[in-house]
């Protein structure tokens, strides 16, 4: 091999190597997605759990926020919002609060607790 193939293939290494992340990140996205709606929503209802904050990440649920929302009522939680990323490389997260919960009568205030 010549100097100048070896200089063509050190050039296009750092190429190979994104087209094998991406591919990495396809391969995981698709195995995240496992399980019909109803598996899903399941899902959804075991991660927020019986605590009275639930920080979720949003590609972990795969549901639309229709769902998300309805999934969360019947848990008991309430949507707070979603925490965006600073980094694209984080996920975006969504945050719910259970209702009537310690955080939830923090977040708004005596007069609302006293009702």
């Amino acid at each position: 091999m010549s100097a100048v193939w070896i200089a063509v293939l050190v050039a296009l290494a750092p190429v190979v190597a994104w087209l094998v992340a991406g591919l990495v990140l396809v391969a995981r996205r698709a195995r995240r997605r496992h399980g019909d709606i109803r598996t899903r929503r399941l899902r959804l209802a075991r991660m927020l759990g019986r605590r009275d904050l639930a920080v979720i990440p949003t590609a972990d649920v795969d549901l639309p926020e229709a769902t998300v929302l309805e999934v969360a009522g019947e848990s008991g939680y309430r949507f707070l919002g979603y925490e965006r990323a600073n980094t694209p490389f984080r996920r975006r997260v969504g945050v719910f609060v259970r209702t009537g919960g310690a955080v939830d009568r923090a977040i708004r205030g005596p007069a609302v607790s006293a009702r």
